[in-house]
């Protein structure tokens, strides 16, 4: 993947709030943090959710599609960079990439640790309903080279079989700027809803996720899982409903890497 001279860049170093008890990254911090550079680029352009609130509009995400390449240690600067590209006038595809800070430095080809890719719809406040991104964005950011549209993910419409279940509350807290559950939280649930045992043995590594609904204030959510086991590979595949309706909310698809049961500062006495 070559550096592309589009893409925002800010400069940060692990937190401590972004890993496990294993010293795993958090799967929905990821989120977050693709949330907060790709708004933030939006600022800069002029085309962010504060700029577009005045037009009765807003950004939704659809999907997300994460790889985890390499470990990632506490206090590692780092380097997060998106960029975006409109789609026939449709949607935006934003891509993401976490990169070691000293990987801005070499002339070689960056080598990743994180890599994800996004799709971007800008839709009527009062209808929620797509509407095209000529119509309220300038002409220099909506006309793209030709290029292949995003991989869209095709959702599954229900579960053959389901492990595990568990239900959470939404929470204020869980709530973003459109009063609806913001996206990392909807990753959260899934991650949750894996045993702790498994949880400590695996780490995740891929995560594929659509958006179908809103979870709204006083919803409670069901989170369904199945477990498919493969060599040294965990596969889970996730819906997100809500309780009373049973309507989807969100799939998950998670590919975890076995890691062995692991506690970074916890020892257990062998006297």
């Amino acid at each position: 993947m070559k550096n592309n001279p589009d893409a925002f860049s800010q400069k940060f170093n692990l937190p401590y709030s972004a890993l496990t008890t294993t010293g795993k990254i958090k799967m929905d911090w990821l989120l977050s943090v693709f949330q907060d550079a790709a708004s933030a680029h939006c600022h800069a352009l002029g085309i962010s959710g504060f700029d577009m609130a005045p037009k009765n509009l807003k950004w939704v995400v659809t999907q997300y599609r994460i790889k985890i390449h390499k470990h990632i240690d506490w206090m590692t600067p780092l380097v997060v960079q998106t960029w975006r590209t409109a789609w026939k006038n449709l949607y935006e595809v934003r891509r993401f990439r976490l990169l070691a800070e000293q990987e801005q430095t070499v002339d070689s080809p960056p080598c990743p640790m994180v890599t994800a890719s996004s799709i971007w719809i800008l839709i009527k406040s009062t209808n929620n309903r797509p509407v095209r991104l000529s119509q309220h964005m300038p002409p220099s950011l909506t006309t793209s080279p030709a290029q292949e549209p995003a991989e869209r993910i095709k959702p599954k419409a229900y579960l053959t079989h389901a492990d595990y279940e568990c239900t959470f509350p939404v929470h204020f807290l869980d709530l973003d700027l459109n009063e609806h559950v913001n996206n990392p939280v909807y990753v959260k649930w899934a991650v949750q809803s894996l045993p702790d045992t498994l949880n400590f043995e695996y780490t995740p590594v891929t995560c594929d996720v659509t958006y179908q609904k809103e979870a709204l204030p006083g919803d409670t959510v069901q989170s369904r899982i199945s477990i498919n086991y493969e060599n040294d590979r965990l596969f889970t595949d996730h819906f997100i409903v809500r309780h009373t309706s049973k309507e989807n909310l969100a799939h998950l698809t998670i590919t975890w890497k076995k890691t062995g049961p692991q506690s970074l500062f916890h020892t257990t006495n062998t006297d």
